[in-house]
């Protein structure tokens, strides 16, 4: 995966994101509710993440399960053989990056972390934060398993055991990271 190509996947995530986001500010001042200003940055990070997860869409007239289906990932920890992959290879870090696996896997990593962040602010305890992991990854992940919930009628996105446990782990690590330092008096 090339730098142009991440940045505009990203790019476009983003901007379903933001528009996902307006949209739940617009339902929100119909129904006469209010979301916390902190609690915003959670909830865009989130919209960024499912986008992320399951676009670009297919389209439904063109897309054939039989020649385009995904097959999931359901063993864990694959990403550590494509990193002993590359250094037994010698790859230069610019390699690295352009490895779908790699680049995937230090993009849930990251994001999920930022979500962890966010999160800490709204002083959620800890298994609340990790139940929320839990579902949103596991939400994520069975759309990808199931074709979008039925949409399509077979997966177009990749079902990942590993982005289960990086976004979970992420999401709770970022949460508590930042949790210590609200407690060691550093924010």
């Amino acid at each position: 995966m090339s730098l142009p190509h991440m940045l505009s996947y990203a790019g476009l995530a983003a901007v379903y994101a933001l528009i996902a986001a307006a949209l739940v500010l617009a339902g929100m001042a119909l129904a006469r509710r209010t979301l916390e200003r902190r609690a915003w940055p959670a909830l865009v990070l989130v919209l960024f993440l499912i986008a992320l997860a399951l676009h670009p869409f297919p389209d439904p007239a063109t897309f054939d399960c039989r020649t385009q289906a995904v097959v999931p990932k359901f063993v864990p920890l694959r990403w550590l053989d494509t990193i002993a992959e590359l250094r037994a290879l010698g790859a230069p870090p610019a390699a690295w990056l352009q490895d779908l696996m790699v680049a995937s896997t230090v993009m849930n990593l990251v994001l999920s972390l930022a979500i962890g962040a966010t999160l800490a602010p709204l002083r959620l305890g800890t298994g609340a934060v990790l139940m929320f992991g839990l579902c949103l990854s596991l939400g994520i992940e069975v759309a990808q398993l199931t074709g979008l919930f039925g949409v399509y009628g077979c997966p177009y996105r990749q079902f990942d055991v590993d982005d289960l446990i990086l976004n979970v782990g992420g999401i709770v690590v970022g949460y508590c990271a930042v949790r210590w330092r609200y407690r060691s008096g550093a924010m």
